[in-house]
């Protein structure tokens, strides 16, 4: 035997000795369960359906939007993704009142269009490789930020593949697309007036729950985050620098509601994304005067308005960007670009007005007036909430939505961090030194930037539900771009000896860091590695995270199929539904009290609906019957009457009882 052949044979023998070693101690020592292994095939597959459906969206705008045209791979990519998706929720919309909702037929619709633009999705993900050029033009501090970043990322993305937990997602977002699965369609659903909110992202998130579950719409939501962050990143790199461009991710992140929310399965990282977009093709257009551009504007503007009502704004926001266009062509030239823009915007968004016109008469149902089942006490509670805080919040609303915005708090509700504050103070002071790119690029973002502040402070001191900052998260890209160019203008300087570019970095290591630091110690408290690897169960998860709650929804669970429960006090139907119907808004015993009377014809009206049950939140009952202040009094002794005239089943830890309706 030549040397060759007895190389091979030992390199084979050996081999196979190694595997054989190796399976032999995997049988005694099994390193995974079969249940660990499960779990772990789930969670890729829950990330591969989110990433195909991404990448389809990016191959539809491909298809639209082709060319670089001079934009940076990574802003153009999120702006083709941002284009496909809006275009794929209105082609699931029409499904659902089509051929209807199932596994297959999203299974084969992703099959079919797959391969059909298999081109454009490939041609898609190359523009991704444009990162590693950033990456490789950073420095060290830009490579700090870059990966706290990247931790953010990775938890939140862990985060999204544990069960569901957060109100919102809990109330509609993903109940609505629970529901039309169910139910095989998109029919009526008078038992949330949120069916009348504008859906895009929830037939996106219909789509990914039909392939892999409610995790996987969670995941999706996640994307959208990161092609928010991704577009912004190539954009200030090309205009500005990549430690532009980070610095403004990290702006962004450092607000505990941004960052933590990119798992919560909540739409606001889609405004975001569409709020970019629309920025950067507003910037396209005011250099180049090509309509495309402007078209495109008005379709992302359509589909914001098509996520959040609120995204409305953005309409507004463009106006002063399209008068500083057209200074010096004419009031003709101005009114005609008007009414493309906001002409191809009202077109974009138009599927959303008939849906509901055609259900309840409203075409923006649930607001401005009574249709459906948004009746007109209901109408009046939901819409009628006094203002929050003083005139302050209209003359100073930056300030005080950044050091008062808490999350979970009332008033501004949700933390959007110091550093957009802090650092896009700084954007104006290096005007002279700009050229004219970056000069209009200030221009563009300060327009849009001082239309929404002053909306927003306007609305905000009619409604305490209108002053909250979530609501306006898609001018929070463009707070970010000044922010990130603030700090580039506050490096610069330099006197005394001082360099106050390392004060500003250690300002904004610290800011970063110290979500950063919020963020780990949170993901390491909720145990949702735990889960990822079998060791705690989804049950227990919940049960740990919602607490009574959980237990609340497994008792409803528990009942008879043919059961349904009425909720009173409890706005959170996932778990539930279709079993039960929650008390949305928090006005249910309210408006059936005076619509029906005493409570003896509220509970016969519950029995002809065929209600069999009854949840009552208890300590919701309680926290509003004790703060008569902030609610519409309502007549406590008739319910204490009502709940004396049923059978009680379950007291579940004194925060939830359980009741049989049927006489």
């Amino acid at each position: 035997m030549d040397d060759k052949k007895k190389t091979l044979f030992l390199g084979l023998a050996e081999t196979l000795w190694l595997l054989a070693v190796m399976l032999g101690y995997a049988y005694t020592h099994k390193p995974f369960s079969p249940q660990q292994i499960f779990l772990l095939l789930k969670a890729f597959w829950q990330i591969a359906a989110a990433v195909l459906i991404l990448s389809l969206g990016g191959s539809i705008g491909t298809k639209l939007f082709p060319k670089r045209e001079g934009i940076s791979p990574l802003a153009l990519l999120t702006l083709q993704a941002a284009l496909g998706l809006g275009i794929l929720g209105l082609v699931i919309l029409l499904m659902g009142y089509t051929i209807g909702f199932s596994t297959l037929y999203f299974a084969l619709f992703l099959l079919i269009f797959g391969i059909l633009f298999r081109v454009e999705i490939l041609h898609w993900w190359r523009l991704w490789g444009a990162f590693k050029d950033i990456l490789a033009k950073s420095q060290k501090f830009d490579k700090l930020l870059a990966v706290g970043i990247g931790i953010i990322l990775a938890m939140t993305l862990i985060t999204a593949l544990a069960p569901p937990l957060k109100f919102d997602a809990l109330v509609y977002h993903l109940t609505l697309p629970k529901i039309y699965l169910l139910e095989g369609g998109i029919n009526y659903t008078p038992d949330l007036i949120f069916w009348g909110m504008p859906q895009e992202i929830e037939m996106l998130n219909t789509f990914a729950m039909a392939l892999a579950g409610a995790e996987s719409a969670a995941v999706l939501g996640w994307g959208l985050g990161v092609l928010t962050l991704i577009g912004l990143l190539g954009f200030l790199a090309e205009h500005f620098s990549p430690r532009t461009a980070w610095v403004a991710l990290a702006a962004l992140l450092s607000g505990g509601t941004l960052s933590t929310s990119l798992s919560w399965a909540y739409v606001e990282w889609a405004t975001m994304l569409y709020g970019l977009g629309i920025f950067i093709f507003l910037d396209l257009w005011s250099l180049r005067r090509e309509k495309k551009f402007l078209w495109m504007a008005g379709i992302l503007a359509g589909f914001a308005l098509g996520t959040k009502y609120t995204a409305g704004i953005l309409l507004v926001s463009a106006l002063p960007i399209i008068f500083l266009a057209n200074r010096g062509r004419g009031v003709k030239s101005t009114l005609r670009d008007i009414f493309t823009f906001g002409g191809i915007a009202l077109l974009a968004f138009s599927p959303w007005l008939l849906k509901n016109l055609l259900a309840t008469g409203n075409p923006v149902y649930p607001l401005l007036f009574p249709s459906g089942e948004m009746n007109i006490y209901r109408l009046s509670l939901h819409q009628e909430h006094p203002a929050w805080g003083n005139w302050r919040d209209f003359f100073l609303l930056p300030w005080r939505a950044t050091v008062w915005g808490v999350e979970g708090k009332i008033g501004y509700s949700a933390d959007i961090g110091a550093l957009l504050l802090g650092l896009s103070a700084f954007s104006w002071i290096e005007w002279k030194e700009r050229d004219e790119d970056q000069k209009r690029i200030l221009q563009i973002t300060s327009a849009i930037l001082l239309t929404g502040f002053l909306i927003w402070a306007g609305v905000g001191r009619v409604s305490l539900l209108l002053l909250q900052s979530r609501l306006y998260f898609f001018i929070l890209p463009i707070w970010a771009i000044l922010a990130g160019v603030g700090f580039e203008n506050f490096s610069k300087l330099q006197s005394a000896g001082i360099r106050f570019g390392r004060i500003a970095a250690a300002v904004i290591l610290l800011s970063f860091g110290f979500n950063l630091f919020s963020t780990g110690a949170n993901f390491a408290g909720s145990n949702v590695m735990k889960v990822l690897f079998g060791v705690q169960t989804p049950l227990l998860y919940r049960e740990q995270i919602l607490g009574k709650y959980e237990s609340a929804m497994s008792s409803i669970l528990a009942l008879p199929s043919d059961s349904r429960v009425i909720m009173l006090w409890e706005t959170r139907g996932f778990s539930c539904s279709p079993k039960c119907e929650p008390d949305e808004v928090i006005d249910r015993w309210y408006t059936d009290l005076l619509i029906y009377g005493d409570y003896q014809s509220v509970l016969n009206a519950w029995r002809e609906k065929g209600y069999t049950h009854l949840l009552l939140n208890k300590e919701g009952a309680d926290f509003v019957r004790n703060n008569p202040l902030e609610h519409t009094p309502i007549n406590w002794d008739a319910l204490d009457a009502l709940l004396l005239n049923v059978a009680p089943l379950e007291n579940i830890d004194g925060a939830y009882q359980l009741y049989d309706l049927m006489p």
